[in-house]
């Protein structure tokens, strides 16, 4: 067996390892009553001493409903709690669902772009592919997050702390995502439709007659059809990082609760129905207050998921080289 192939069955085990991991923990987190994650608690008794949120890791709590009334209930917290007193585990896991289904609505927009954009460039009139190259190019040279950010403003108005949630909001996302991620599916599609156009055995086909689709199912949707598999591993990957990042920036799709400390000053957001992105908004203000738990999850839970993605890539693309 040579080094390469030991090297991408070791990707893949690492990715496949990672993914279970993360799925564990989502069912985990799932199993957690809804009133763990949507409930904010303004304290706590930890070993009869009050504490007041986030709670940290490990710790059987006593907690008090912010209206101080008496203990109403006790919970162990395996991760941590946020501001709010909700659990981290829970709060995170359910965040994983609306986050996939983004990702999964926003690479079927980068695909069906990329896959045409590519069709045009490879086989498309000399008008067209220039069109299509000059787009791709303009793209590219525009700053990603950026051009997320202005397509978003576009179809919402502004940041998510002013602006409503709701189906105008998702989709605005997902062309933005789309938007900014089509030109290299666009290149891929276009190399290898344009490698197979060049084979003897391509040539051969067009001979005796094979044209159309019949064409593309025989010759060049085995060449590319692998490859674009690996392509959907890699652009997950960018996908999610590209929503920690506007999360970052305050651009989310849930809406959110504020919380409010002594004197009525606003603090934290508390998303009402968290995606991922959304639980990395409050994260400068944890660290500025050295509070490392809060952040570290959603983080390491985007990280991961992003690491996973990535490394599944780089362990199925090696059997994607070109044949000659």
């Amino acid at each position: 067996m040579s080094n390469s192939r030991i090297r991408r069955l070791v990707l893949l085990a690492l990715a496949i390892a990672l993914l279970a991991t993360l799925a564990i923990f989502v069912v985990v987190g799932l199993r957690i009553p809804d009133l763990w994650a949507t409930q904010v608690w303004a304290g706590g008794f930890i070993r009869g001493t009050v504490t007041l949120p986030p709670f940290p890791a490990l710790s059987t709590v006593d907690v008090f409903s912010s209206d101080n009334t008496p203990i109403h209930d006790s919970h162990f917290y395996l991760f941590g709690s946020d501001a709010g007193g909700r659990d981290l585990l829970a709060v995170t896991s359910r965040a994983v669902v609306p986050s996939l289904e983004l990702v999964v609505l926003a690479l079927i927009g980068r695909m069906v772009l990329g896959i045409g954009a590519g069709f045009l460039i490879a086989t498309g009139t000399e008008p067209l592919r220039t069109i299509a190259r000059s787009a791709g190019g303009w793209i590219a040279g525009f700053p990603y997050l950026a051009l997320a950010v202005l397509v978003i403003q576009s179809f919402t108005g502004g940041p998510s702390t002013v602006a409503v949630p709701g189906p105008t909001r998702l989709i605005g996302f997902v062309v933005a995502i789309a938007v900014v991620g089509w030109r290299d599916v666009a290149e891929l599609v276009a190399s290898r439709l344009q490698w197979v156009n060049a084979q003897e055995f391509a040539l051969g086909a067009r001979a005796i007659g094979s044209s159309g689709l019949g064409f593309f199912r025989r010759h060049a949707w085995p060449y590319l059809r692998q490859a674009l598999t690996v392509e959907l591993s890699f652009q997950a990957s960018a996908v999610l990082v590209l929503l920690a990042e506007l999360g970052f920036l305050q651009y989310y799709l849930g809406g959110f609760t504020q919380l409010f400390e002594q004197g009525g000053v606003p603090s934290f957001q508390l998303a009402t129905q968290p995606e991922l992105g959304q639980m990395m908004s409050d994260v400068r203000l944890y660290l500025l207050r050295q509070e490392l738990g809060p952040a570290l999850v959603p983080a390491l839970a985007l990280a991961l998921a992003a690491l996973s993605f990535e490394l599944l890539g780089r362990g199925l693309r090696g059997r994607t080289d070109f044949r000659t």
